[in-house]
């Protein structure tokens, strides 16, 4: 497998629960993890990056020389590139970069 280039500015950002988004995020995240039944949802985890709102939930765990990175979680985007994160501060707040091969 061929290593991932990452870009990152290496800024924390806060997780937060969906009683902290605004109600406009909320109906529209609800209306897009409608599959999710309520209790799910209201405990998942959320975070802000570049415009959008992420679940981590939807990061599959990482392996190999990523993890080794300190990457903790990937989240494909196209067939080249995708997010990372890395879970900071007791599960607080998460680092995020952009990959691509």
């Amino acid at each position: 497998m061929p290593t991932l280039t990452v870009k990152s500015n290496n800024v924390p950002r806060d997780l937060i629960s969906a009683f902290e988004l605004s109600s406009a995020q909320y109906s529209k995240l609800r209306a897009e993890y409608d599959w999710m039944e309520d209790e799910d949802f209201e405990s998942a985890m959320f975070f802000n990056y570049r415009g959008q709102v992420y679940a981590l939930a939807d990061f599959l765990r990482t392996e190999g020389d990523i993890l080794r990175d300190g990457w903790q979680g990937i989240l494909n985007e196209t067939v080249f590139s995708g997010i990372v994160v890395k879970i900071r501060q007791s599960c607080q707040s998460v680092v995020v970069g952009r990959y691509c091969d």
